[in-house]
């Protein structure tokens, strides 16, 4: 206020010497005209009264002097007061209070001052709200990318970075917006990524990997920014391809298992059919042996064929599930009657505990005995002599059925538990291909259970049997 105080006191003070100055002339002037024209006479008694109107002139003088100053100040403040309060204004304007209105009482340049001071707030006041509602809007897009968005100025400061970026380095809730690019990210690769960036050309292109906080795979592509005349900084897209590079190694890995699982039986049936051809038809005891194992490996062939087939339809979901009311007892009987000879010559004990009252459960009836089938076969491969499987189910919950097939068998590593669902995952590679096993079976269970709207479960410890379970929906 003491800037205000300033202008205002300098005016009154112009105004009120203008008007002292102004009577203290016409007084000088007054008293000079009547000092000529007295002199002209030479009586005492005029010289007395001479004396007397010079006092009374002093007089009059100093109370229009005093009427001056009074005016000069009562006009001073009528001028100062809107000058003072248009300049309160400019200030609150100038440290962003748009909200303010300069009052307008007068036509004259003071009004005129006030009316523009209001327009020029109400514009201010309309072009703030569209940058904000700008800025929020790419906000809103570049926090809804799946992409994270990274900006780094010349300076080395962070301009933007959207919720994606963040998420992926972890950065919780403290802004970054204006710290040092080299303090909030501690990532050597991607600083070498934004070093080369900004001193080249065109786009950058590198795939780098995140240790912390999970193991990541980004790839990034980065590109100069021109922020200025002579300051360039750098704007980078980050793009998450853990789960891409995943399923290339799942296809790569399928197509590699595919062919060693049917380059093995191939191999076999030529090397066979070439011993035949070279002579072994004539030794009929040789001949019958090796068309036998030529048609052992031709079974496993097509039953991977056929595991193959199932698998990608079910996966696909070409397979339509004919759902209906269906016996989970009798299921559990037939199938059991079909593993029992395999069971008998490995000498496995091959037990159902699943009461006859148990409720309906909405299934496809063919697609619940292959599920019984791969399990209990599965169950009985691993088991060895005297061991035991033995085939429960039970209610559950509300409008759910839980089916068990439990075995004494060898037993899955916890380590290899989480995979065992996965396409030609073996935990004892070598057994298994001694089995005749594809590698196929638990694939398809999981999905076929999924599909039915179940869940599947397995638990195992190594050596000591294994037990999977699933649950089927009760039939309405």
């Amino acid at each position: 206020m003491r800037p205000l105080r300033l202008v205002r006191g300098r005016i009154a003070i112009k105004l009120t010497l203008t008007l002292v100055g102004f009577v203290a002339l016409t007084m000088l002037l007054l008293g000079l005209a009547l000092d000529r024209a007295l002199e002209s006479f030479a009586g005492e008694s005029l010289q007395a009264r001479l004396l007397t109107t010079r006092q009374v002139i002093l007089v009059s003088g100093l109370a229009a002097m005093g009427v001056a100053f009074a005016i000069g100040l009562f006009v001073a403040r009528r001028v100062t007061r809107p000058v003072v309060e248009m300049q309160a204004i400019a200030r609150r304007m100038s440290e962003g209070d748009f909200a303010v209105h300069a009052p307008v009482r007068s036509p004259d340049e003071i009004g005129s001052l006030g009316r523009a001071l209001n327009v020029m707030a109400g514009r201010l006041r309309d072009k703030i709200r569209d940058l904000e509602q700008e800025q929020a809007k790419a906000t809103a897009i570049l926090d809804g990318m799946v992409e994270g968005v990274l900006a780094v100025d010349g300076h080395n400061l962070i301009v933007l970075m959207n919720e994606r970026a963040r998420a992926m380095f972890a950065l919780g809730p403290s802004p970054a917006a204006g710290r040092p690019f080299l303090e909030v990210i501690r990532n050597v690769d991607l600083h070498e990524i934004f070093r080369q960036s900004r001193i080249g050309d065109g786009v950058t292109r590198r795939e780098l990997r995140l240790s912390t906080p999970l193991e990541r795979r980004l790839q990034v592509n980065a590109v100069r920014l021109a922020l200025g005349r002579d300051e360039v900084g750098v704007v980078m897209v980050l793009h998450d391809v853990t789960e891409l590079r995943r399923l290339e190694q799942v296809r790569t890995e399928f197509i590699a298992n595919v062919s060693h699982e049917v380059r093995t039986p191939l191999t076999a049936i030529q090397g066979y059919l070439e011993t035949l051809l070279a002579g072994a038809l004539e030794e009929p005891e040789h001949a019958r042996k090796f068309l036998e194992i030529v048609f052992r490996h031709t079974e496993r062939l097509g039953r991977l064929l056929n595991d193959l087939t199932d698998l990608s339809n079910i996966e696909l979901g070409k397979v339509s599930l004919r759902l209906q009311p269906a016996s989970v007892p009798e299921i559990v009987e037939s199938v059991l009657t079909i593993i029992r000879p395999k069971a008998e010559t490995g000498e496995v004990s091959l037990t159902s505990e699943v009461p006859r009252d148990l409720p309906l459960v909405r299934a496809d009836h063919d697609r619940l005995v292959q599920i019984l089938i791969n399990l209990v076969d599965n169950a009985v491969k691993y088991t060895p002599q005297a061991g035991r499987v033995t085939v429960r189910a039970r209610p559950q919950g509300s409008a759910l059925v839980l089916v068990t097939v439990s075995d004494t068998g060898v037993g899955i590593p916890r380590l290899d538990l989480p995979r065992v669902t996965e396409r030609f995952y073996r935990v004892d590679k070598a057994r298994s291909r001694e089995l005749g096993g594809t590698g196929l079976g638990l694939a398809i269970v999981k999905h076929l259970v999924l599909a039915h709207g179940g869940e599947l479960t397995i638990e195992s410890d190594f050596g000591q049997g294994t037990e999977v379970s699933f649950t089927l929906p009760e039939a309405p």
